[in-house]
């Protein structure tokens, strides 16, 4: 019998994410109003131009969700920006998981000393109690996912000996 399970999570804004989404409306206004007084017939143009270019530009990169999809032994991670657009990021298959556990817990000890490439999917949210679960995967990558105790049990259901708590 085959599991499924869904996890969405909003990451958080970071400061890089805020400047480039309020720099750019501000920067949109600007030229508006520059425009406006050059060529007032094209100010509105160039604003209606201008706010396309950011709804569909901008606001995306600044907008994004992580959703973990556990199906058929392997976890889909997507990336939804703006509530719209959704792109498969990734799927990791369960038989080619070293280990899966918090990212403080004492069982990566082992894989400090190793040249691991990181790739973050998680919220960046320091605020929650748990922190995110670190995956190693085919020996060479890291990968940080903000996973609910449900989901991991799940995993662990079909890997137990690869997938931990502590």
């Amino acid at each position: 019998m085959d599991s499924y399970m869904e996890h969405l999570v909003k990451k958080n804004t970071e400061p890089k994410d805020k400047v480039l989404k309020y720099g750019s409306i501000v920067l949109i206004v600007l030229i508006t109003i520059a425009v406006f007084f050059f060529m007032p017939t094209l100010a509105i143009l160039a604003g209606a131009l201008l706010g396309m270019a950011y709804r569909y530009l901008i606001f995306p990169l600044t907008d994004i969700e992580y959703e973990y999809l556990y199906c058929d032994k392997s976890i889909t991670v997507s990336k939804i920006m703006a509530k719209e657009k959704r792109k498969d990021l990734e799927t990791f298959d369960l038989d080619k998981i070293e280990i899966l556990a918090p990212s403080n817990s004492y069982r990566l000890g082992e894989y400090k000393n190793r040249q691991l490439t990181e790739t973050n999917y998680w919220s960046m949210d320091t605020s929650k109690e748990e922190p995110p679960y670190a995956m190693i995967y085919e020996g060479g990558r890291k990968i940080l996912l903000d996973l609910p105790a449900e989901f991991v049990k799940l995993v662990q259901n079909n890997a137990p000996r690869k997938v931990f708590f502590d």
